[in-house]
């Protein structure tokens, strides 16, 4: 991962309502949870979830399904874990004086 894809995650999930859909869909697991679903439970309204969604997709921490009709949200642990091993990967190694 990329510097510039670090900085993309952490902007995203530096907005309130962007951090608060992320988090409740991560709830869900690998198996996801309906658009619709994530905003009934969180009181967004459609265009605007939708909005946040996009972004979060755009980030690569959402991965969308669709089944019928339906299209399911599923957090991508993967791109999380990459952004947060490139946010430690130097922790303490400043060399002793």
């Amino acid at each position: 991962m990329s510097e510039i894809e670090l900085v993309k995650i952490l902007a995203e999930l530096g907005h309130t309502k962007r951090l608060s859909v992320y988090k409740f869909i991560m709830k869900y697991g690998s198996s996801g949870i309906i658009i619709g679903e994530v905003g009934k439970q969180l009181a967004i309204a459609p265009s605007t979830l939708n909005f946040h969604l996009n972004r979060l997709v755009d980030a690569g921490l959402i991965i969308q399904a669709k089944n019928g009709r339906e299209v399911y949200c599923s957090a991508n642990f993967e791109r999380l874990d990459s952004a947060i091993d490139l946010l430690t990967s130097e922790c303490c190694t400043v060399p002793e004086s």
